[in-house]
């Protein structure tokens, strides 16, 4: 069996998962910043298969408040609020201390913008989390989509 968080954290970082789809999907840039820590990072292991129907989405780290909310304004001018990020299967276990916790989840990506929506993409996520004095934040989101077409260190 695996360690258990105390159950209102647990409750608190399911909440911010939530929250991390609906602010990206509805466009709310400032909001979706505002989940990470401010030297908060979001990686991509390897880039998204084109030819799969994938975005086409670049491997690499961003890193920091603004470098992200750029990501999210930039993501939001191309899929127009008409793709939908689900994050499903969370599994969150104590981190290093009573302040940080990692979360495993999988992720899928849906593609509304031409009429019919169809699977864009879906993947492993793993989230690592800080307690803050105001709450719980993303410090570091790491995504590997599938199909894995470049080398990846969790293949």
């Amino acid at each position: 069996m695996f360690e258990m968080l105390p159950v209102e954290d647990e409750r608190q970082i399911l909440r911010l998962y939530a929250l991390y789809c609906h602010y990206f999907n509805h466009g709310e840039a400032e909001a979706w910043a505002d989940l990470f820590v401010p030297d908060g990072a979001f990686t991509r292991l390897n880039a998204g298969a084109v030819q799969h129907g994938n975005f086409g989405n670049p491997a690499g780290t961003t890193t920091g408040r603004d470098n992200l909310l750029a990501l999210s304004k930039g993501r939001r001018e191309l899929f127009k609020c008409l793709v939908r990020h689900q994050q499903t299967d969370m599994v969150v276990t104590p981190g290093l201390d009573a302040n940080h916790a990692v979360g495993q989840s999988f992720i899928l990506v849906t593609d509304w913008r031409d009429g019919p929506g169809r699977l864009a993409a879906v993947g492993d996520c793993t989230a690592e989390f800080v307690r803050l004095a105001d709450g719980w934040r993303f410090a570091r989101i790491t995504l590997s989509t599938l199909p894995r077409l470049t080398p990846d260190p969790k293949a």
